[in-house]
Protein backbone atom coordinates (compact mmCIF):
# COMPACT_ATOMS: atom_id res chain seq x y z
CA UNK A 1 0.00 0.00 0.00
CA UNK A 2 1.35 3.91 -0.69
CA UNK A 3 2.54 6.38 1.67
CA UNK A 4 0.14 9.08 2.07
CA UNK A 5 2.51 11.97 3.30
CA UNK A 6 0.94 15.37 4.20
CA UNK A 7 1.78 18.62 5.75
CA UNK A 8 0.18 20.74 8.65
CA UNK A 9 0.91 23.91 9.45
CA UNK A 10 -0.92 25.56 12.42
CA UNK A 11 -0.88 29.21 13.43
CA UNK A 12 1.82 30.47 15.45
CA UNK A 13 2.52 30.31 18.82
CA UNK A 14 2.24 26.31 18.75
CA UNK A 15 4.50 24.11 20.65
CA UNK A 16 4.07 20.72 19.20
CA UNK A 17 6.86 19.64 22.33
CA UNK A 18 4.04 20.33 24.48
CA UNK A 19 1.78 17.90 22.74
CA UNK A 20 4.39 15.02 22.62
CA UNK A 21 5.52 15.67 26.93
CA UNK A 22 1.76 15.94 27.76
CA UNK A 23 1.00 12.38 25.69
CA UNK A 24 4.31 10.70 27.72
CA UNK A 25 3.24 11.54 31.06
CA UNK A 26 -0.48 10.64 30.29
CA UNK A 27 -2.34 7.32 31.43
CA UNK A 28 -2.94 7.31 27.78
CA UNK A 29 0.82 6.91 26.81
CA UNK A 30 0.45 3.24 26.30
CA UNK A 31 -1.27 3.86 22.95
CA UNK A 32 1.44 6.18 21.25
CA UNK A 33 4.81 5.36 19.31
CA UNK A 34 6.99 8.28 21.11
CA UNK A 35 10.14 9.80 20.31
CA UNK A 36 12.26 12.90 20.69
CA UNK A 37 10.24 14.91 17.73
CA UNK A 38 7.70 12.65 16.72
CA UNK A 39 4.58 10.72 17.70
CA UNK A 40 2.72 7.73 16.31
CA UNK A 41 -0.63 5.73 16.68
CA UNK A 42 -3.08 3.35 15.01
CA UNK A 43 -6.07 3.98 14.47
CA UNK A 44 -9.49 2.17 13.61
CA UNK A 45 -10.84 4.28 10.22
CA UNK A 46 -13.68 2.46 8.43
CA UNK A 47 -12.61 -1.31 9.52
CA UNK A 48 -9.04 -0.90 8.30
CA UNK A 49 -6.19 -0.06 10.66
CA UNK A 50 -3.99 2.58 9.70
CA UNK A 51 -0.81 3.63 11.10
CA UNK A 52 -0.53 7.68 12.07
CA UNK A 53 3.04 9.21 12.27
CA UNK A 54 3.65 12.76 12.92
CA UNK A 55 6.91 14.52 13.10
CA UNK A 56 7.83 18.01 13.65
CA UNK A 57 11.56 18.60 13.51
CA UNK A 58 12.03 22.02 15.12
CA UNK A 59 9.02 21.50 18.13
CA UNK A 60 10.20 24.71 19.85
CA UNK A 61 9.64 26.40 16.88
CA UNK A 62 6.83 28.91 17.06
CA UNK A 63 5.18 27.82 13.97
CA UNK A 64 6.18 24.70 12.82
CA UNK A 65 5.34 22.37 9.77
CA UNK A 66 3.82 19.30 11.03
CA UNK A 67 4.95 16.48 8.76
CA UNK A 68 2.07 13.15 8.91
CA UNK A 69 2.36 10.08 7.68
CA UNK A 70 -0.35 7.76 6.87
CA UNK A 71 0.17 3.92 6.74
CA UNK A 72 -1.70 0.73 5.67
CA UNK A 73 -4.50 3.26 4.23
CA UNK A 74 -5.91 1.26 1.44
CA UNK A 75 -7.32 5.00 -0.58
CA UNK A 76 -6.49 8.45 0.07
CA UNK A 77 -10.23 8.97 1.43
CA UNK A 78 -9.28 6.68 4.55
CA UNK A 79 -5.80 8.34 5.23
CA UNK A 80 -7.61 11.99 4.69
CA UNK A 81 -10.30 10.85 8.01
CA UNK A 82 -6.23 9.97 9.67
CA UNK A 83 -5.55 13.68 8.50
CA UNK A 84 -8.48 15.22 10.02
CA UNK A 85 -8.22 13.03 13.09
CA UNK A 86 -4.67 14.15 13.77
CA UNK A 87 -5.84 17.92 13.02
CA UNK A 88 -8.64 17.15 15.25
CA UNK A 89 -6.48 15.41 18.40
CA UNK A 90 -3.14 18.54 18.00
CA UNK A 91 -5.53 21.48 17.55
CA UNK A 92 -4.26 21.79 14.12
CA UNK A 93 -7.29 24.37 13.11
CA UNK A 94 -7.93 26.26 16.84
CA UNK A 95 -5.42 29.47 17.02
CA UNK A 96 -4.42 30.80 20.64
CA UNK A 97 -3.86 34.48 20.05
CA UNK A 98 -7.65 35.08 19.80
CA UNK A 99 -7.42 33.49 23.61
CA UNK A 100 -4.38 35.34 24.42
CA UNK A 101 -6.21 38.71 23.41
CA UNK A 102 -9.09 37.56 25.59
CA UNK A 103 -7.85 37.77 28.68
CA UNK A 104 -4.35 40.20 28.41
CA UNK A 105 -5.64 42.74 31.29
CA UNK A 106 -6.26 40.06 33.72
CA UNK A 107 -2.63 39.92 35.30
CA UNK A 108 -2.86 36.12 36.41
CA UNK A 109 -3.83 34.94 33.04
CA UNK A 110 -1.52 37.57 31.07
CA UNK A 111 1.30 35.41 32.94
CA UNK A 112 0.37 32.08 32.48
CA UNK A 113 -0.23 31.77 29.12
CA UNK A 114 3.35 34.28 28.52
CA UNK A 115 4.61 30.98 30.30
CA UNK A 116 2.60 28.26 28.33
CA UNK A 117 2.59 30.25 24.96
CA UNK A 118 1.94 27.94 22.42
CA UNK A 119 0.27 25.59 24.41
CA UNK A 120 -3.32 24.50 22.80
CA UNK A 121 -5.59 21.70 23.72
CA UNK A 122 -4.48 17.95 23.39
CA UNK A 123 -7.62 16.36 22.63
CA UNK A 124 -8.88 12.79 22.38
CA UNK A 125 -9.46 11.14 18.67
CA UNK A 126 -13.09 11.73 19.17
CA UNK A 127 -16.31 11.71 21.47
CA UNK A 128 -16.76 7.54 21.65
CA UNK A 129 -12.86 7.55 22.66
CA UNK A 130 -13.30 9.90 25.26
CA UNK A 131 -16.65 8.78 27.23
CA UNK A 132 -14.69 5.38 27.31
CA UNK A 133 -11.56 6.58 29.04
CA UNK A 134 -13.35 8.94 30.97
CA UNK A 135 -15.80 5.82 32.25
CA UNK A 136 -12.19 3.89 33.24
CA UNK A 137 -10.73 6.87 35.12
CA UNK A 138 -13.44 7.46 37.32
CA UNK A 139 -12.76 7.16 40.99
CA UNK A 140 -9.34 5.80 40.42
CA UNK A 141 -5.76 6.83 40.49
CA UNK A 142 -4.19 7.50 37.29
CA UNK A 143 -1.43 4.21 37.50
CA UNK A 144 -5.04 1.93 37.80
CA UNK A 145 -6.62 3.71 35.46
CA UNK A 146 -3.66 3.04 32.77
CA UNK A 147 -3.53 -0.78 33.80
CA UNK A 148 -7.43 -0.35 33.15
CA UNK A 149 -7.15 1.21 29.35
CA UNK A 150 -4.46 -0.71 28.21
CA UNK A 151 -6.08 -3.62 29.43
CA UNK A 152 -8.92 -3.04 27.47
CA UNK A 153 -7.52 -1.93 24.04
CA UNK A 154 -5.26 -5.28 24.32
CA UNK A 155 -8.27 -7.23 24.51
CA UNK A 156 -9.98 -6.47 21.81
CA UNK A 157 -8.55 -3.62 19.99
CA UNK A 158 -6.88 -4.09 16.48
CA UNK A 159 -3.40 -4.39 16.11
CA UNK A 160 -0.14 -3.37 14.26
CA UNK A 161 3.57 -4.05 14.18
CA UNK A 162 5.79 -1.24 13.78
CA UNK A 163 9.94 -1.92 14.26
CA UNK A 164 8.81 -5.69 16.02
CA UNK A 165 6.36 -3.94 18.61
CA UNK A 166 2.56 -4.00 19.10
CA UNK A 167 0.67 -0.91 18.06
CA UNK A 168 -3.21 -1.05 19.24
CA UNK A 169 -6.22 0.91 17.88
CA UNK A 170 -8.83 2.32 20.66
CA UNK A 171 -11.70 -0.48 20.04
CA UNK A 172 -14.73 0.60 18.02
CA UNK A 173 -17.71 0.54 20.11
CA UNK A 174 -18.59 -2.70 18.25
CA UNK A 175 -15.82 -4.27 19.22
CA UNK A 176 -16.59 -3.47 23.19
CA UNK A 177 -20.12 -4.02 22.13
CA UNK A 178 -19.44 -7.99 21.60
CA UNK A 179 -18.15 -8.20 25.26
CA UNK A 180 -19.50 -9.80 28.20
CA UNK A 181 -19.10 -8.11 31.44
CA UNK A 182 -17.29 -11.36 32.79
CA UNK A 183 -14.81 -10.75 30.03
CA UNK A 184 -13.78 -7.40 31.65
CA UNK A 185 -13.46 -8.64 35.25
CA UNK A 186 -10.19 -10.99 35.45
CA UNK A 187 -8.52 -7.56 34.14
CA UNK A 188 -9.87 -6.06 37.59
CA UNK A 189 -12.89 -3.56 36.10
CA UNK A 190 -15.42 -3.44 38.47
CA UNK A 191 -18.58 -5.25 37.94
CA UNK A 192 -20.46 -1.32 37.85
CA UNK A 193 -17.33 -0.17 35.53
CA UNK A 194 -18.09 -3.44 33.40
CA UNK A 195 -21.36 -2.45 32.91
CA UNK A 196 -21.36 0.98 32.04
CA UNK A 197 -18.83 0.89 29.47
CA UNK A 198 -20.37 -2.59 27.48
CA UNK A 199 -23.59 -0.94 27.90
CA UNK A 200 -22.69 2.30 26.72
CA UNK A 201 -20.55 0.59 23.58
CA UNK A 202 -23.89 -1.23 23.05
CA UNK A 203 -25.97 1.99 22.62
CA UNK A 204 -23.45 3.60 20.51
CA UNK A 205 -23.25 -0.12 18.04
CA UNK A 206 -27.05 -0.18 18.34
CA UNK A 207 -27.91 3.53 17.37
CA UNK A 208 -29.84 4.46 20.26
CA UNK A 209 -26.56 6.67 21.75
CA UNK A 210 -26.26 9.15 18.77
CA UNK A 211 -22.76 10.69 19.76
CA UNK A 212 -23.00 13.13 16.13
CA UNK A 213 -25.89 14.64 17.78
CA UNK A 214 -23.99 16.28 20.33
CA UNK A 215 -21.82 18.23 18.12
CA UNK A 216 -25.53 20.13 17.13
CA UNK A 217 -26.40 20.87 20.86
CA UNK A 218 -25.32 23.77 23.35
CA UNK A 219 -22.84 22.33 26.15
CA UNK A 220 -25.82 22.34 28.85
CA UNK A 221 -27.90 20.28 25.98
CA UNK A 222 -25.33 17.71 25.28
CA UNK A 223 -24.11 17.41 29.29
CA UNK A 224 -28.45 16.97 30.03
CA UNK A 225 -28.46 14.37 26.97
CA UNK A 226 -25.18 12.58 28.67
CA UNK A 227 -26.54 12.47 32.29
CA UNK A 228 -29.41 10.53 31.65
CA UNK A 229 -27.40 7.85 30.67
CA UNK A 230 -26.06 4.87 33.66
CA UNK A 231 -22.80 5.70 34.93
CA UNK A 232 -22.29 9.01 33.12
CA UNK A 233 -22.30 11.96 35.72
CA UNK A 234 -21.45 15.65 34.95
CA UNK A 235 -17.97 15.42 35.80
CA UNK A 236 -17.80 12.60 32.57
CA UNK A 237 -19.68 14.75 30.34
CA UNK A 238 -17.75 17.69 30.60
CA UNK A 239 -14.70 15.50 30.15
CA UNK A 240 -16.12 14.51 26.48
CA UNK A 241 -17.09 17.91 25.31
CA UNK A 242 -13.60 19.55 26.46
CA UNK A 243 -11.29 16.16 25.36
CA UNK A 244 -13.41 14.28 22.76
CA UNK A 245 -15.33 17.60 21.44
CA UNK A 246 -12.95 20.05 21.99
CA UNK A 247 -15.49 22.42 23.04
CA UNK A 248 -13.78 25.42 23.70
CA UNK A 249 -16.32 27.21 26.55
CA UNK A 250 -16.75 24.08 28.51
CA UNK A 251 -16.26 25.50 32.30
CA UNK A 252 -15.93 22.56 34.47
CA UNK A 253 -16.49 25.27 37.47
CA UNK A 254 -16.96 22.07 40.05
CA UNK A 255 -13.95 20.53 39.41
CA UNK A 256 -11.64 20.42 42.39
CA UNK A 257 -8.18 20.60 40.31
CA UNK A 258 -9.76 24.20 38.80
CA UNK A 259 -10.59 25.60 42.11
CA UNK A 260 -7.51 24.96 43.43
CA UNK A 261 -5.35 26.35 40.66
CA UNK A 262 -7.63 29.45 41.20
CA UNK A 263 -7.09 29.80 44.82
CA UNK A 264 -3.27 29.46 44.01
CA UNK A 265 -2.46 31.69 41.52
CA UNK A 266 -5.46 34.32 42.25
CA UNK A 267 -4.34 34.18 45.95
CA UNK A 268 -7.23 33.75 47.41
CA UNK A 269 -7.98 32.70 51.36
CA UNK A 270 -10.28 29.94 50.53
CA UNK A 271 -11.38 27.58 47.49
CA UNK A 272 -13.49 29.09 45.21
CA UNK A 273 -17.05 27.36 45.38
CA UNK A 274 -18.38 26.81 42.13
CA UNK A 275 -20.75 29.60 42.10
CA UNK A 276 -17.88 31.49 42.28
CA UNK A 277 -16.24 29.93 39.69
CA UNK A 278 -18.83 30.84 37.28
CA UNK A 279 -18.67 34.31 38.47
CA UNK A 280 -14.72 34.76 37.46
CA UNK A 281 -15.93 33.04 34.18
CA UNK A 282 -17.57 35.55 33.04
CA UNK A 283 -14.50 37.31 31.68
CA UNK A 284 -13.05 34.46 30.12
CA UNK A 285 -16.67 33.29 27.84
CA UNK A 286 -15.80 31.90 25.06
CA UNK A 287 -12.32 30.94 25.99
CA UNK A 288 -13.30 28.55 29.62
CA UNK A 289 -11.41 25.09 28.34
CA UNK A 290 -8.85 27.14 27.40
CA UNK A 291 -8.21 29.04 31.12
CA UNK A 292 -9.01 25.79 32.78
CA UNK A 293 -6.53 23.65 30.69
CA UNK A 294 -3.95 26.48 31.28
CA UNK A 295 -4.65 26.89 34.83
CA UNK A 296 -4.77 23.16 35.34
CA UNK A 297 -1.01 22.57 33.58
CA UNK A 298 0.63 25.99 35.58
CA UNK A 299 -0.96 24.37 38.83
CA UNK A 300 1.08 21.13 37.66
CA UNK A 301 4.16 22.64 36.79
CA UNK A 302 4.02 24.96 40.39
CA UNK A 303 3.62 21.58 42.66
CA UNK A 304 6.77 20.01 40.66
CA UNK A 305 8.91 23.27 40.87
CA UNK A 306 7.61 23.06 44.63
CA UNK A 307 9.02 19.53 45.51
CA UNK A 308 12.04 20.12 43.40
CA UNK A 309 12.82 23.31 46.00
CA UNK A 310 12.30 21.50 48.68
CA UNK A 311 14.75 18.36 47.64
Amino acid sequence: MPLFTYTMTPQAPYRFDYFRERIATSSNSYLYDIGEHHLGRAHDIGGRTVLVRVNCPEPASDAPDIQLTVERAPDEATALEAVKIWRHMLSVDRPLQPFYQKVRTDPVLAAVTERLSGLNLLLESGPFESMILSIIGQQVNLTFAENLKRALVELCGDQVELGGRPFYAFPTAEQIARLNYEDLRPLKYSQRKAEYIIDFSRGVAGGEIDLQALETMSNEEAIQSLVKLRGIGRWTAECVLLFGLGRPDLLPAADIGLRNAIQHFYQLDHQPTEAEVREMAGNWAGYESYVTYYLWTALGLARAESKTQKL
